[in-house]
C-alpha cells in the first residue's frame, strides 16, 4: 500500500508541474503577441487523369536592345522586349506515354508586335516504349537544323543564326518517329507535316512535307568529343511561293577542355512552277570557351546568308561577340551579345547590343 501511494503522489506532482509549465508558456506567448496559429493546409496539384507524373513549369526571357539593324530581323530602334514567356505542363503515364502542352505569352519573335497574346508552341503526345522508335503526334519541332533543335533556354547566343531563322522549318502539325542506338551514340528522326508552319490546321495542298535527320557521335575519347549530323526536307508549297522546296544541311559540334566549336550549313532549293528557280544558302561557325567552368562563358560567331546564290550583292554577314553568366546553370542566366552586321545595300557595319535575362521555373 505504501508503494502504491508513493506512485500516486509522484504522478500528482508531475501533473501539477506540467500544468504550471503550460500556464507559463501561454503567458509568455501572450506577452510576445505570438498566439498559436493553425497551420495552413498544404496546396497540391492533383492530376485529373491517370498519369503517374505531372510537372508544371516554363521560362521567361526578357531582352534589352539598342543600336542599328545588323540584319533584316531587327528594327533600327532601341527597345525592351519580352522575348519569350512560356508556361507548360508535362505528364507521364505508366503505359509508356508522355505529353507536352506549352504556350507562349510573350512576343515569341523578333518582329514588332502591338499586343501580346497567348499562342500555342507545343502540343504533342509521345509513345516511348521502345528507345529505337518513339512515336510523336501533334505540334512539335521538326528534325531539321541543329541550331533550331536546341532548346530555347540552352542556346549559347541571345538569338539563333540568321541562316537558321530563314532556312529552317518552324514547328509543324504532324507525326514523327525517332530513336537512338548504341548507347545513344547514333540517332535518327523522320517526320511528316502539313508544311504550313505552326498554329495552322490547314494544308495548302494535298501534299505533305517530309523531314529527316541522322546524327552520331563520331569520336569520344580522352575528353574530346565530336558530334555530326545531316538533315533534309522536301515539300510542295502553294501561296507566295508555289513549287517544290527542298532543303539539306550538315552540322558538327566539337567539345574539349571547356572549348566548344559549332559549325552548320543550310541550303534550300526553290523549284518554282512559274519563274526562275533559285538557291538560298547560309552557314555559321562559332567558338565558345568557359573562362570560369560552368559560370562565365565567352564566344565568337561568324555567319553568312545569301538569299539567292545567282544574284550578286545580296548577301548578309554577321559577327557576334558574346558573354554569358550562368548563376544557376541555364535556370538563371544572363547574356550579353554584340552584333556587327553587313546587310545588303549601302549601310555597312551595323552594330546592335542585345541583353537577356533568363529564368527557368
Amino acid at each position: 500500500m505504501l508503494c502504491a501511494a508513493s506512485v500516486e503522489e509522484r504522478l500528482k506532482q508531475l501533473e501539477d508541474t506540467v500544468n504550471v509549465l503550460a500556464q507559463e508558456n501561454a503567458a509568455l506567448k501572450k506577452q510576445l503577441g505570438a498566439a498559436a496559429k493553425t497551420a495552413p493546409a498544404a496546396v497540391t496539384v492533383t492530376p485529373q487523369g491517370k498519369e503517374t507524373k505531372l510537372a508544371l513549369g516554363g521560362f521567361i526571357q526578357t531582352h534589352g536592345e539598342c543600336g542599328d539593324a545588323p540584319d533584316a530581323r531587327f528594327p533600327a530602334a532601341d527597345r525592351f522586349l519580352i522575348r519569350r514567356a512560356r508556361l507548360g505542363v508535362k505528364g507521364t503515364f505508366a503505359e509508356s506515354f508522355d505529353f507536352t502542352l506549352q504556350s507562349d505569352w510573350g512576343n515569341n519573335s523578333l518582329n514588332a508586335t502591338s499586343g501580346f497574346r497567348a499562342q500555342l508552341t507545343d502540343a504533342f503526345i509521345v509513345w516511348n516504349k521502345y528507345s529505337f522508335a518513339n512515336i510523336t503526334a501533334g505540334q512539335f519541332k521538326v528534325p531539321y537544323g541543329y541550331d533550331q533543335l536546341l532548346a530555347d533556354t540552352k542556346t549559347l547566343t541571345v538569338e539563333r543564326t540568321l541562316p537558321n531563322d530563314l532556312l529552317s522549318l518552324p514547328r509543324q502539325a504532324g507525326a514523327m518517329v525517332a530513336g537512338t542506338f548504341f548507347d545513344k551514340k547514333f540517332g535518327y528522326a523522320a517526320a511528316l507535316g502539313n508544311g504550313n508552319g505552326n498554329n495552322n490546321s490547314v494544308n495548302d495542298n494535298e501534299q505533305m512535307t517530309y523531314i529527316g535527320r541522322v546524327y552520331a557521335t563520331a569520336f569520344d575519347q580522352q575528353g574530346v568529343k565530336l558530334n555530326v549530323g545531316v538533315n533534309g526536307f522536301t515539300g510542295y508549297d502553294t501561296g507566295a511561293f508555289t513549287g517544290h522546296r527542298t532543303g539539306r544541311g550538315a552540322d558538327a559540334q566539337l567539345y574539349f577542355s571547356g572549348f566548344e566549336l559549332d559549325a552548320e550549313i543550310l541550303r534550300t532549293h526553290f523549284d518554282r512552277d512559274l519563274g526562275i528557280d533559285y538557291n538560298a544558302q547560309g552557314w555559321s561557325l562559332m567558338g565558345s570557351y568557359f573562362i570560369v567552368p560552368n559560370k562565365w562563358q565567352c564566344l565568337f560567331r561568324y555567319e553568312s546568308y545569301d538569299p539567292n546564290t545567282s544574284v550578286a550583292n545580296d548577301k548578309t554577314t554577321l559577327r557576334t561577340i558574346g558573354f554569358s553568366y550562368l548563376l544557376k546553370g541555364d535556370d538563371l542566366k544572363l547574356q550579353l551579345n554584340y552584333l556587327i552586321g553587313n546587310p545588303p545595300g549601302a549601310k555597312t557595319h551595323q552594330d546592335r547590343l542585345l541583353g537577356r535575362m533568363q529564368i527557368v521555373y
